[in-house]
């Protein structure tokens, strides 16, 4: 048994052991999060560190039982419990270096770190003599390596676990949690039998103390360098993590600069050349196309010389936000300077987006800016190119969008226009052209050509289409796809399409008293017509000046006219159906091609645009696109009408995917009133001579 405990050195046992199980911890911590390049000089520094502390600690437990119990003489005793000491840390280390632990790293390192110190006392207690080896010593042994096993696995859990969430389990509770578990081991080693002791003389006993102090210092020294050390090098990774979360907002915050307005927030000229290549370069999908359009306020320079700068710059501001406010993402609108913007459209459809979106932005800056309490106007010139009709490279795209719009503002702006080849080409034909087409109206020039809707079941023709021709003094018959955008650009649609609607309800009436058809007659309205104020004034108008029922009147509009503004768009044609008409899409499929908004919207029918019907014998695509639409408008309710059947292969598909009606030059081309009605009247006459045929040879004997 053992005489008696020296308690100055089992106060330094204790001290040095609650360092090294601190350190334990924490140095696990510390190498799971090192950087691979640092990975091996940190084990490498805390394995001898952690096993001259453990060590010490060891070997201040057998001296605290007497100065008898110390260490043997031979240098082996000293070498073999430290090499004990830095093997077990070592492994402890390498199960969790340069990763996140998971629970049987935490165990293998748990294992490795109790094992390590009841080793290392076990051996330091044999070589320092007096330790009896008895069953009860190798059960207290093996109680010693379990709970320090279970005392550096908990500790292990909830530091990891705990690790950059809650902070309950920091610094302060490791510290206790190691003190404790020292002491724990402590007291199991010194409650081991050991052969009983004389007391020492006092010399003996102040040359123990000093060795004590000596082993501690050693110990002590090493753990309170490491410790050092792993709070320098945490300070420098905070340090140097707040460096680099400053320099990169410094960064964000200068390519912010660089690359936006700093008056409107915008994007600037850079960042949106930029995203120009970055998408043209990405343009690899098929069918995606790229717009870009300039922008620029007409007169804008009137505001800043009579209001000043201030005001201009506060009206500048607004024009921006509004502006914005039409643009959905992902698309990009930029300030490029003054009172210029531009604007990329990237998508599958971007010259009906183009369309839309800059349809809206006209509209937005309808409303007068307040300013003093005056009202001040502002129009929005803006030309647009799309690649790849009319370029394939960024600076080719903004040179065609700025011609345009050069075109647009010196053809009176406030408008929107479309880069044409003629724009580069010959700019005095444009204009010539565009001064023919605003004489025309007047000048009686314009005729209506008409095309029948036949039903595919019966063959009858329920309805013909107006289409508006151009008959040229010099130039003969223009085709609308020359003047219609022209049209619709400079404005001229809008008298243009007010005039085939009366036209064409006078030749409806027409037909019906002098002919005897009762045809009902299709008008293409423009976005830009349906989108003015008064087009149902112009509407109801039309049809009462000819004295027709509104019934035999459809009014044909596009996907985008309907999209610009869904909800005004839905009002409008309640009023249109209230009345008696009937509405249908035109060149469905090649717009939005969404029928979620059909619920929401009072349409009667749908017109498959002609790109689906030409190959629809032979693209196994088209006719399952067809047959999609063919069954979701028939789903809700709706009429189809498939445009652009020009042979025999065409109208079976088209019949054999039980579309409703059809159009095309299968039928015949679009003719004059004159010439229809002719055609009518000998189908008519066929017809009847047919009957009568028939009748005869039923009663014939």
């Amino acid at each position: 048994m053992i005489s008696s405990v020296d308690p100055f050195i089992a106060a330094l046992a204790a001290c040095v052991a609650g360092l090294a199980c601190h350190g334990c911890v924490s140095g696990a911590l510390w190498v799971s999060t090192a950087r691979p390049r640092c990975t091996v000089r940190l084990i490498i520094g805390n394995t001898l560190a952690l096993g001259l502390g453990v060590w010490s600690a060891c070997t201040l437990e057998a001296l605290a039982l007497g100065p008898g119990s110390g260490p043997g003489r031979g240098l082996t005793c000293w070498i073999v419990p430290l090499a004990l000491a830095c093997v077990g840390q070592l492994c402890a280390l390498v199960f969790v270096a340069g990763r996140e632990p998971d629970l049987p790293a935490i165990a293998g390192s748990a294992l490795a770190f109790a094992g390590a110190v009841a080793e290392t006392q076990w051996s330091t207690l044999r070589t320092a003599g007096g330790l009896l080896d008895s069953t009860a010593a190798r059960a207290l042994a093996a109680g010693g390596l379990l709970l320090a096993f279970s005392g550096f696995a908990a500790a292990l859990w909830l530091a990891f676990c705990r690790r950059g969430g809650s902070r309950r389990f920091g610094t302060p509770a490791r510290v206790a949690f190691a003190v404790l578990l020292a002491i724990a081991v402590l007291a199991l080693g010194v409650g081991m039998p050991h052969e009983a002791h004389a007391p020492q003389p006092a010399g003996n006993l102040l040359a123990a103390r000093l060795l004590a102090v000596a082993i501690a210092s050693v110990g002590g020294t090493a753990l309170i360098i490491r410790q050092l050390i792993a709070l320098y090098q945490n300070e420098l990774e905070q340090r140097a993590d707040r460096s680099r979360h400053d320099l990169a907002e410094a960064h964000a915050r200068l390519h912010h600069i660089a690359t936006h307005d700093p008056l409107t927030g915008l994007p600037s000229r850079n960042l949106i050349k930029e995203r120009l290549a970055r998408s043209l370069a990405e343009r690899h999908h098929p069918g995606r196309t790229i717009a870009v359009a300039a922008l620029d306020l007409d007169r804008f320079s009137a505001i800043n010389h009579s209001l000043g700068h201030g005001v201009g710059d506060g009206v500048l501001v607004e024009i921006a936000h509004r502006l914005e406010s039409a643009v959905p993402t992902p698309h990009t609108l930029a300030r490029v300077g003054g009172d210029s913007f531009a604007l990329l459209i990237d998508s599958m459809s971007a010259r009906l987006e183009a369309h839309a979106i800059t349809s809206a932005m006209v509209a937005s800056l309808e409303q007068p800016f307040i300013v003093h309490g005056e009202e001040i106007r502002v129009r929005l010139s803006i030309g647009v190119s799309v690649c790849p009709d009319d370029a394939r490279r960024g600076d080719d795209l903004l040179a065609h969008a700025e011609a345009a719009l050069v075109t647009a503002k010196r053809n009176g702006g406030g408008r929107v226009l479309f880069f044409e080849p003629s724009m580069s080409d010959s700019m005095r034909e444009r204009l010539a052209l565009e001064n023919d087409l605003r004489r025309a109206l007047s000048a009686h020039e314009f005729e209506i050509h008409y095309q029948p809707q036949i039903s595919t079941r019966t063959g009858r023709i329920l309805s013909v289409e107006a289409l508006l021709r151009w008959r040229h003094p010099r130039k003969g018959l223009i085709a609308p796809s020359s003047f219609i955008p022209l049209a619709e650009q400079t404005g001229l649609i809008v008298p243009l399409d007010a005039w085939v609607l009366r036209e064409a309800c006078r030749q409806a009436r027409s037909w019906m008293t002098e002919d005897g058809l009762n045809l009902k007659v299709a008008v293409n309205l423009s976005a830009m017509q349906f989108r003015c104020p008064e087009v149902l004034d112009t509407i109801v108008s039309a049809v009462n000046g000819a004295g027709l029922e509104p019934r035999t009147l459809e009014i044909e509009l596009t996907e985008s006219a309907l999209m610009v503004d869904p909800e005004r768009s839905a009002s409008a044609l309640k009023l249109l159906r209230s009345m008696g008409v009937s509405i249908a899409i035109d060149d469905f499929g090649t717009g939005y091609s969404s029928l979620s908004y059909l619920r929401r919207l009072p349409i009667d029918k749908l017109k498959i645009d002609r790109s689906f019907i030409r190959d629809l014998p032979t693209s196994a695509m088209d006719e399952s696109i067809v047959r999609a639409i063919v069954s979701l408008a028939h789903s809700v309710g709706l009429e189809v009408v498939a445009e652009g059947v020009e042979t025999a292969e065409q109208l079976e598909r088209v019949r054999a995917l039980d579309c409703d009606q059809w159009q095309g030059y299968y039928c015949c081309v679009p003719q004059t009133a004159a010439e229809l009605a002719a055609r009518l009247a000998g189908d008519a006459a066929a017809s009847s001579t047919g009957i009568r045929a028939a009748l005869t040879r039923l009663l014939a004997p």
